[in-house]
């Protein structure tokens, strides 16, 4: 098998589905905690601005499948079969678009929580409107617990919660949904079995209001941090260089995996 061969995109990955007007899109690699690929995050960069340009999609909610993971962010089996440089340069590329594709949809976009979210995934539910999770759900960023240095995650946690972000990050630890909420990461918490339905609820909402004013006023919202976001994303590729130059960061991978076949599950690390 050829290098970056081992984790195509399939159809199921990403399941969609419509409500009415409101577009639901499902990581669905349950077995991997549903986190994502090189791949899928492509596959949800098409459907964002895809979707966008739908006349017939009003809101559009993003969610897991299951009831363990939202998204355990970045697949670490991908992370260390593709650690060179060349690689890593395009894979920040296509990352970059993907968030570009998130923060520049212009209709309500609502994350509904189900399960961890850590990471990259964590940063994809701080992108969303609203978010609605369940008492159960963890979130955080988890990166330097596998290696790899959190530099655009704590920056994005910044802008929210100030130095607050550097205890989260360097510690790597996930925060319960009472802590989060408190934080302002999740601004609504129901039964693990409404999680759903409440953010559909909540997408219908935000559709209800005037659609010009609610496009132009997230545009606008956007221009507050485009420097700094802009200057995190840079910051992140040096440091993710820096760190897999040194073979840090695989190494902390493979003994995660190692650990994992060990304990003979197949589960994400988070």
């Amino acid at each position: 098998m050829k290098k970056g061969q081992k984790f195509p995109h399939h159809p199921d990955d990403l399941l969609s589905t419509m409500h009415e007007r409101i577009l639901v899109l499902t990581f669905n690699r349950q077995e991997r905690y549903n986190a994502w690929t090189e791949a899928l995050r492509d596959e949800l960069t098409r459907r964002l601005l895809e979707a966008d340009n739908d006349a017939n999609v009003d809101a559009l909610v993003i969610t897991g499948a299951g009831d363990k993971a939202f998204c355990a962010g970045q697949d670490l089996g991908e992370s260390e079969e593709e650690s060179d440089e060349a690689h890593m340069e395009l894979w920040v590329q296509r990352l970059t678009a993907c968030y570009d594709a998130v923060r520049e949809f212009s209709k309500p976009l609502v994350a509904a929580i189900n399960g961890v979210a850590a990471g990259s995934g964590f940063q994809l539910v701080q992108f969303c409107d609203y978010t609605v999770a369940h008492p159960a759900v963890r979130l955080g960023q988890t990166e330097v617990s596998s290696g790899i240095p959190s530099v655009f995650g704590t920056w994005l946690m910044w802008e929210r919660i100030g130095s607050r972000a550097y205890e989260l990050s360097l510690q790597g630890r996930l925060m319960e949904a009472e802590e989060a909420k408190q934080l302002g990461f999740i601004n609504e918490m129901v039964e693990q079995s409404n999680v759903l339905d409440a953010a559909l609820n909540a997408a219908r909402r935000l559709a209800k209001l005037p659609r010009v004013a609610y496009r132009i006023s997230k545009s606008a919202n956007r221009q507050f941090d485009q420097e700094r976001y802009t200057n995190a994303l840079r910051m992140s590729v040096a440091a993710l260089r820096e760190a897999f130059e040194t073979g840090a960061p695989q190494k902390e991978i493979s003994e995660f995996f190692e650990s994992r076949r060990t304990r003979n599950t197949g589960a994400q690390g988070f």
